[in-house]
């Protein structure tokens, strides 16, 4: 199991939060951006992060892979492949990669989609939610023998209704 989070737009104390709850429990905790903090801050100990287009701090990677529980995990910001527009240019970017599991931030609205091979995976935003769902997310990933289960939580990190997917391979 891991955990993904975006867009926190200076909320510090939120990543702290959501760190805390998870410490030690999940495999891997992961930010996809636009948290506006320094790239040196101790938070980010533990936390796979990557820069977002409100981050201009340069100790920030753009793009990052790493390996949870045997799965290729791909993670950007999502703006420099236009996410808001579809997810056309990081998925192809994602199969040359190899990417099993792609997440990405920006747009702050939940997405879990499987195209190809490949689960993508927006968190919504913890701060600043967008679209039809007002609640301030993060999103827990389980990795099951056949596929993968996404669920959505909110900050008292109770899952939040009808934001539950499963995914067969």
């Amino acid at each position: 199991m891991f955990v993904v989070m975006s867009d926190s737009h200076t909320d510090r104390d939120v990543i702290k939060k959501i760190k805390k709850r998870y410490e030690g429990t999940a495999s891997a905790l992961f930010h996809c951006g636009d948290s506006e903090l320094p790239s040196n801050d101790e938070i980010w100990q533990g936390i796979n992060v990557v820069a977002g287009n409100c981050d201009y701090d340069e100790g920030y990677s753009e793009i990052k892979m790493v390996d949870v529980e045997g799965k290729k995990v791909l993670i950007a910001h999502g703006h420099q492949f236009y996410v808001g527009l579809g997810l056309d240019r990081y998925s192809y970017f994602a199969e040359e990669k190899e990417a099993d599991i792609a997440l990405f931030g920006h747009i702050h609205q939940p997405v879990a989609q499987m195209i190809g091979n490949t689960l993508y995976i927006n968190p919504g935003s913890v701060s600043q939610p967008r679209g039809n769902i007002n609640i301030k997310m993060y999103a827990v990933v389980t990795l099951l023998e056949d596929g993968y289960k996404v669920s959505y939580h909110d900050l008292e990190h109770q899952e939040i209704p009808g934001l539950q997917f499963t995914f067969e391979l």
